[in-house]
């Protein structure tokens, strides 16, 4: 009768959104990401939630994080 409500935050938005554009081949293999402040103002988002998301990308695998680059 009824589903259960899906919630997402804005990390879970910013993930899905990446993930995406990395398995569609829109960022391809070597790619460099935007920087963290860069992808926050374009995604009006805040560098928490753009820092979670790339956290959990790395945790799967799909990039590789570099300090300082």
């Amino acid at each position: 009768m009824f589903e259960a409500v899906q919630k997402s935050s804005l990390s879970d938005q910013v993930f899905e959104q990446l993930r995406g554009k990395i398995l569609g081949k829109e960022l391809g293999s070597g790619d460099e990401l935007p920087s963290e402040r860069e992808l926050s103002e374009t995604l009006g988002v805040n560098r928490g939630a753009v820092r979670e998301a790339i956290k959990r990308l790395q945790q799967a695998r799909l990039v590789r994080v570099r300090h300082g680059g």
